[in-house]
């Protein structure tokens, strides 16, 4: 007798047919829709599919990888019910999501000092005067919890970075990210002079008919910090490790050009007073130094000689016109009305502020510009904007955080040990934004936060380290000079 097959219907042929029908239908669909609609949602969910991928895939990196490089890219945003979400926005939910998840599988406990309580109330002071003393709290409220989406990068690299080979390795992807953030926007610059391309480039920000590349972040300004806070990060790899690495130096010059080219006069300032700050603090070179030094003062000249020549003496323009028309240089002058509108507001709430991101809602151009009446601002000055926005109590509580992260970074830098080159390019780092944010702040974006979420990181652990150590009566092992592992 003949033994029957049975197959499951999913076999058949009636069920092959209908995947080909409905293969064609979709297809048919898909270029309807982009011939007719707006596809925007579609990149967003690729983008969104992408982060949890890499969320999930070799914990914690893969996590540590969505958020640095989400954070690369502010410029970005898609309109959800009036608010816009960023990507470093998404990346933060789902980390924070996954995170959650690892914690109770775990059963890991969260271990916060004393400066991230002070993150932690800076947060909840902005919620407060959002919600208490802001002329709009619905507006305010909604700008406070985008906010501390932009925060929340930095608890969530506290938690996930919890020794020094997990701080080493994410370090090294910290560095990636910025590299290729630097190298694209100088693509973008020398593709808009020979293709006349504007991607990634702004015109006309500074000087009629002049582009400047802001890449993927918000604008020139901010791209010219990010970059120069990579560039320093860099040259101290190069002069304080051990082995000299001449990748180094040149993703150094890399970032600098990158700087020059941004125009930003902050930025500028900011990476020339920080490289000699960098050469102070890596005095007592290790071995090779002298040769170190001198292959990087070289390297930097022809740096400056290609980037002033690439400039076509627009540089020498922007610093010309501010030693010239001084206060009355147009971008020093909005600067200088903007400063004094948010010092009048400040007294109105002076210990808790007027809410996040409040001076939008009463600061309108068309009183001293009719054709900009439409125009929203921000406060420059991030200082200034925290006392305006959170009060006394808020800029009190990241001072707070400051001295307490410097407290331990001074052990730090105190040892010549193989994490001295790390903490000492991350202190640098963030240098280069305390200098830069007081005239283009950014201290309300992602990346910020996830540079003092590394700096927070890195002082604590060393700190521990060295205390450790100091308390059995040794030294720490490994105090020659290590590279960070590529």
């Amino acid at each position: 007798m003949s033994e029957t097959v049975l197959t499951a219907w999913w076999e058949s042929k009636q069920a092959r047919r209908l995947d080909v029908v409905a293969s064609v239908a979709a297809v048919v669909l898909l270029c309807r829709v982009a011939l007719d609609e707006n596809l925007s949602w579609l990149v967003w969910l690729l983008v969104s599919i992408a982060v949890m991928l890499l969320t999930v895939t070799r914990w914690p990196y893969g996590a540590l990888l969505a958020l640095i490089g989400m954070s690369a890219m502010p410029v970005f945003f898609v309109e959800v019910f009036g608010w816009k979400a960023r990507p470093e926005h998404f990346a933060a939910a789902m980390v924070f999501f996954a995170v959650g998840v690892w914690l109770l599988f775990h059963k890991r406990r969260m271990r916060l000092e004393k400066l991230d309580y002070c993150i932690l109330a800076y947060l909840a002071i902005n919620y407060v005067s959002s919600a208490f003393t802001s002329p709009a709290p619905s507006d305010t409220l909604r700008w406070a919890l985008l906010h501390n989406l932009a925060v929340l990068p930095y608890f969530l690299i506290r938690i996930l970075v919890q020794d020094l080979e997990t701080l080493g390795k994410a370090v090294q992807i910290l560095l990636n990210v910025g590299i290729v953030e630097s190298a694209y926007g100088v693509l973008c610059y020398v593709s808009h002079h020979v293709f006349g391309t504007v991607t990634g480039m702004e015109i006309g920000q500074y000087l009629v008919d002049v582009a400047a590349p802001y890449g993927s972040l918000y604008e020139p300004n901010l791209f010219g910090a990010y970059t120069a806070c990579f560039a320093v990060l860099f040259l101290a790899l190069y002069l304080a490790q051990g082995h000299s690495r001449l990748s180094n130096l040149i993703c150094f010059l890399i970032a600098s050009l990158a700087t020059v080219l941004s125009f930003s006069r902050a930025a500028l300032l900011a990476l020339v007073v920080v490289i000699v700050w960098v050469l102070w603090k890596a005095g007592h070179p290790v071995k090779g130094g002298r040769n170190k030094l001198a292959v990087f003062t070289l390297g930097f000249g022809l740096m400056l000689l290609i980037a002033t020549t690439a400039a076509r003496g627009v540089l020498q323009e922007r610093f010309t016109n501010l030693f010239q028309q001084g206060l009355a240089e147009e971008t020093t002058i909005t600067r200088l009305i903007v400063t004094e509108e948010a010092l009048q507001d400040i007294p109105n709430h002076p210990l808790l502020g007027s809410g996040t991101a409040s001076f939008n809602l009463t600061f309108d151009w068309a009183r001293y510009v009719p054709e900009w009446g439409a125009s929203k601002t921000w406060i420059g000055n991030a200082p200034l904007r925290i006392l305006h926005d959170a009060g006394l109590f808020g800029l009190t509580a990241i001072l707070g955080f400051f001295l307490l992260v410097w407290r331990k970074i001074r052990r730090g830098l105190h040892g010549r040990n193989s994490q001295f080159a790390m903490l000492l390019g991350l202190s640098a780092g963030t240098l280069v934004y305390c200098i830069s944010f007081q005239s283009s702040d950014g201290s309300n974006l992602a990346f910020c936060w996830v540079q003092l979420g590394f700096l927070a990181s890195a002082a604590i652990l060393m700190c521990d380290r060295s205390q450790h150590w100091e308390g059995i009566g040794g030294v720490p092992p490994g105090n020659s000079v290590e590279p960070i592992p590529r």
